[in-house]
């Protein structure tokens, strides 16, 4: 997909949302935000991972829930899957959950999210699934049940809160999944 390329005034932006100073960071986010250029979303989850300033953190995780491009939606699931990001996955799932997008395609996504994190990722990947919008179609339902089904084959004997938060992930998807034959979860 053909991305704008990322100017000069955007590179001066991004600087000075490092700046920490009050007025360039709020004129940084206008400026990015009303470049709409989604080319920005890897520099701002970079910005994310080296910079530890809560208010940096606000403000950039703000900006990337205000994105309405369809096409900032590959680029954010791209970056779940991308182990670069792993400290970032959870915020950029509650990104997705606040987000005015509609994520309903990536609910397998969200699911395979659910099970590979903590109990935090977890709860905030059931958000994002109970609130996606549907329909679904029926091979997006059916890679979830696929991934639930793995995740319980590899079931520890003690159960612990994540599996609590999994197991309504696999209710939801039952129930998405209603009058499709090919049912894999388990009883």
């Amino acid at each position: 997909m053909p991305q704008k390329k990322i100017t000069a005034t955007l590179k001066k932006a991004l600087l000075e949302l490092e700046s920490g100073e009050q007025k360039k960071m709020d004129k940084a986010i206008q400026t990015i935000s009303n470049s709409g250029n989604i080319a920005l979303i890897p520099a701002l989850l970079n910005l994310l991972l080296h910079n530890s300033s809560p208010l940096i953190q606000k403000k950039v995780m703000s900006l990337l829930s205000d994105i309405t491009d369809n096409k900032a939606k590959e680029i954010i699931i791209e970056s779940l899957k991308n182990d670069d990001y792993e400290n970032l996955k959870t915020n950029l799932i509650n990104v997705v959950w606040n987000s005015k997008l509609d994520f309903s395609e990536y609910i397998a996504e969200f699911v395979a999210l659910s099970t590979q994190g903590d109990l935090m990722r977890a709860v905030e990947c059931l958000t994002v699934i109970e609130n996606l919008t549907g329909p679904f179609e029926e091979h997006h339902l059916l890679e979830s049940q696929l991934y639930l089904k793995e995740y319980y084959a590899d079931l520890r004997k003690e159960r612990d809160q994540k599996d609590e938060i999994i197991a309504e992930i696999a209710m939801f998807i039952r129930q998405q999944n209603e009058g499709i034959d090919a049912d894999l979860l388990i009883e």
